[in-house]
């Protein structure tokens, strides 16, 4: 199978929480895409996994005899219609994929090979798209579990756990304790007293070290395998102070460029920690406000 190598680029014409039309360029290595909500970085990832999904395509939902009652049990009375575009790189090939969504359905699909006469449509996307290792796409789930790289011996389980903490240490968690079992179950103390001496609660606490265990898997993975596919994963920066969050987003693009991955991060926006970092910001709601 082709593997997935880069995500170029993408766009949006608008999708629930982020229903305003969206684009951006990717860096091969580290992107950081800031919303001024944590939700419309969830409502991204949710649209990067419908795009590369398989099982989705359903053309038929819209047909004439089908469409009252797809409305009504499916897709809800009023269906919004989404237009997306990725860009991306395998092993081999550059292509563009272009899929029209109703709700979560995809009713238009068309995959072209970027400097080729090649295009794919319909059905034939779907089958295309079968035959790649697709981006990990990685949200705020309560699993533990390794979803990226899942050690295969005990030196790939102590690795990662030490990648982890020794990452937690650099951020100003001294007292870090996350750990590995061998079935690839992270697990990690339910509360943290942080620089500024203050504890969170087991919700706020999880997305720091959550995007570490992550980080350490695609890592291993590369030095595992050889590559590893573009990782998605989002970060909370209300789960840290500021500097800690600045320090932790600096500690994944270094990482990501040394070890060679395309590690994308999606946060929520906080004025303070933009103008320290090189992210790729949504447009301001307020732009929107007619008086």
């Amino acid at each position: 199978m082709e593997s997935i190598r880069e995500i170029c680029s993408f766009s949006h014409d608008g999708i629930d929480y982020m229903w305003y039309p969206f684009s951006a360029e990717l860096d091969p290595h580290n992107s950081i895409i800031s919303a001024e909500s944590y939700h419309e970085i969830g409502e991204l990832l949710r649209m990067l996994k419908w795009m590369f999904a398989t099982n989705n395509h359903h053309p038929e939902l819209v047909s004439r005899e089908n469409l009252s009652n797809s409305k009504r049990f499916l897709v809800g009375r009023n269906p919004r219609r989404t237009e997306c575009s990725i860009i991306f790189k395998t092993d081999r090939s550059e292509y563009k994929l272009q899929r029209c969504f109703l709700g979560q359905y995809s009713m238009e699909a068309k995959l072209q090979k970027i400097g080729t006469s090649i295009t794919y449509h319909g059905q034939d996307v779907i089958q295309v798209l079968s035959k790649f290792h697709k981006p990990f796409i990685v949200g705020d789930s309560p699993s533990d579990n390794s979803l990226i790289f899942k050690p295969i011996d005990n030196y790939c389980r102590s690795a990662m756990v030490a990648l982890a903490n020794n990452w937690a240490r650099m951020i100003g968690h001294q007292d870090s304790r996350i750990g590995l079992d061998y079935t690839g179950r992270w697990s990690t103390p339910d509360e943290y007293d942080f620089s500024i001496s203050r504890r969170r609660s087991v919700r706020a606490s999880l997305s720091p070290w959550r995007i570490l265990t992550n980080l350490a898997q695609a890592v291993m993975r590369k030095r595992t395998y050889g590559s590893c596919v573009p990782v998605f994963c989002t970060f909370n920066v209300e789960s840290l102070n500021e500097f800690e969050s600045i320090a932790m987003l600096d500690l994944i693009k270094n990482v990501s460029k040394e070890e060679g991955l395309q590690f994308i991060v999606g946060i929520n926006s906080k004025p303070q920690i933009n103008l320290m970092i090189d992210a790729i910001e949504t447009p301001k709601l307020s732009i929107y406000n007619t008086d």
